[in-house]
This record gives C-alpha cells, structure tokens and sequence, in this order.
C-alpha cells in the first residue's frame, strides 16, 4: 500500500511526499477509522434498540431489505455523526454567501451536525427516521437532495479515504446483529 506513496509525485501537490508527510499519510490511514465506524455502530445500535418495529425490518429478510439497511445507515450517520465537522478549507477565490463575501484565504467549515439536523431539509430533525430515505416514503428529488446534504465521509478529493471500508464493516456487522438478536434498552437507561 505505501509503495505507490513512495514513488509517485502527489498529484495534489505537484511533488513526491517528504518522509514525515508519509508518515502522517500512513498513521491516518491505519487509525482514522479505530474510533468512527465502531462509534457509529454503537450510536446506530442505541437508535435501532428503542425500536423493535425497525428492527423487525432488518432482520425479515436481508437481501430484500437492503434498503432498508441502506437507510438505517444514511440517517445513523445523519443524526449522530462521529466527524463533527469536515475539514476546513481555504478559499481560492471570493464567494458570496447571501450579503456577504468571503475573500481568498479565508479558512471555511461546516458542521455536520448543525447541517445534518437542519430542518429546511430534513423533516423532523431530530428524530431517528431511516423511512425518511426510503423513495416510497418521499419523492426521488427530494431524496437525492438529502444525499447531496449527507457529508459523514466529507467531500470532494479530500474525502475519508476509508469510506467504502467503514461503510462495509457497518454492514456486515449490522447485518448479522439484526439477523441473529434482537435489542433493548434497558428501563433503568436514560437520555
């Protein structure tokens, strides 16, 4: 894996990566998702045992409800994100946001959970609704501009590079959670 990081030239950055950016690009990839993706399943586990009605839908027939499990996934990373902002930027060029201009060089962030819990685009914000991405319960466009608001990985080319590696651990361990036992809170739990 980091023998292409040896000796290509980054194509970011124009040059190869010096040894202690090397180091850095490999520390992150072997622990960015230590803590993330089994805190993730941790929040979606709390969610999914207040309800044994969806948990029902998980485990009636995987295959056929795959999209259901899609949709656990989507809106446990929606409510609960683990990365509570993606990285910063540095503007390149003026943009104007309403009235105002933020000039080059201004460092910019977004809060995925303020975002995520927006109500403009998501009904009901602050409720665990997986059937919210499900297109039978809402229109295609209206689903697909959800998605275009869900940044739990972040965007653009610097992007989680492990996403698709998280995303199959939640399912594979979701999966046979659901299949083989059933979950509740315990009474004496609170918020």
């Amino acid at each position: 894996m980091a023998t292409p990081m040896f000796v290509n030239e980054d194509p970011y950055l124009g040059r190869r990566l010096t040894q202690p950016e090397l180091v850095e690009e490999l520390m992150s990839i072997t622990f960015a998702g230590s803590g993330t993706t089994p805190s993730t399943l941790t929040y979606l586990l709390y969610a999914m045992s207040k309800d044994t009605v969806r948990q029902e839908c998980l485990h009636l027939n995987e295959v056929k409800n795959l999209p259901y499990l899609n949709a656990v996934l989507k809106e446990t990373f929606r409510l609960y994100p683990t990365i509570m902002s993606t990285l910063p930027r540095i503007l390149d060029r003026p943009v104007n946001i309403g009235d105002y201009v933020l000039p080059p060089d201004t460092l910019v962030g977004m809060q995925n959970y303020v975002h995520h819990r927006d109500a403009e685009l998501f009904h009901r914000p602050d409720e665990f609704l997986p059937e919210r991405w499900l297109e039978k319960n809402g229109d295609a466009s209206r689903i697909k501009y959800m998605e275009s608001a869900l940044t739990p990985f972040s965007l653009g080319p610097r992007n989680c590079i492990g996403q698709n590696l998280a995303k199959a651990e939640l399912y594979l361990a979701v999966s046979n959670i659901f299949r083989k036992l059933r979950l509740q809170l315990n009474a004496d739990m609170t918020k």
